[in-house]
């Protein structure tokens, strides 16, 4: 799989800017998750009445990856589940720097142990989950840090990846869902000394925007 990861170019509360980790870490080619159309109902990651199977843009399985059995909404390849069938939100991973020797970090950050992907699962608190952000139809679901499931290696670097667990299904039609991240302190992933672009702040803060999915009734 070719891992994704969000920067923390926090320009507004509505939309973080997701990246792909190409060239040795190097972050050069902007992916939209957010922004990213729905599929339509017979395209790739649609869930039919046979086994989940969430396709990454390379092709790997993200349900045999995260030992997933529910339908994942996530990436833009996998954006529609079944009425009333409980789902999972997948959401872009975090690399890091892959050793304390190679990491540079802004002037005055101090990371609390050595290694980069170390210090971002120490300060890993969980997520919020939104729903339906500002609807009628709101709900929030708060996790811990169990919903970071691995650390998958890519040209050298190390990816946190991250999965829900299953959340309740719901009606059909169009719906987003939001994920806030929580930290009890400020990290940086050693990849950089840009704050905006290589730091991620202390707190809860929005780690993507509004994902719009579908939800359609079940083929007969």
């Amino acid at each position: 799989m070719k891992p994704t990861r969000i920067r923390a170019a926090l320009v507004s509360a509505a939309l973080a800017t997701v990246l792909t980790a190409v060239g040795g870490g190097t972050a050069q080619a902007r992916q939209s998750w957010d922004e990213a159309a729905v599929p339509a109902a017979a395209s790739g990651g649609t869930p039919t009445t046979g086994r989940n199977s969430c396709l990454s843009t390379d092709g790997t399985d993200l349900n045999a990856l995260l030992t997933v059995r529910e339908q994942i909404i996530g990436p833009p390849a996998c954006r529609v589940a079944v009425a009333r069938k409980p789902w999972v939100r997948s959401f872009p991973s975090w690399g890091t720097a892959a050793d304390a020797a190679s990491a540079v970090y802004p002037a005055d950050y101090v990371p609390s142990v050595p290694k980069p992907q170390d210090d971002f699962i120490l300060k890993f608190l969980g997520v919020r989950i939104v729903q339906d952000i500002g609807t009628p139809h709101e709900r929030s679901f708060t996790f811990g840090p169990e919903v970071l499931q691995l650390v998958v290696p890519f040209e050298g670097l190390p990816f946190a990846t991250f999965a829900s667990p299953a959340l309740p299904g719901l009606k059909s039609g169009t719906h987003t869902t939001t994920v806030f991240m929580r930290l009890s302190s400020e990290h940086c992933d050693g990849l950089g000394t840009d704050r905006e672009e290589n730091c991620l702040p202390a707190g809860e803060f929005p780690y993507t925007g509004d994902t719009p999915f579908e939800v359609v009734k079940r083929h007969a």
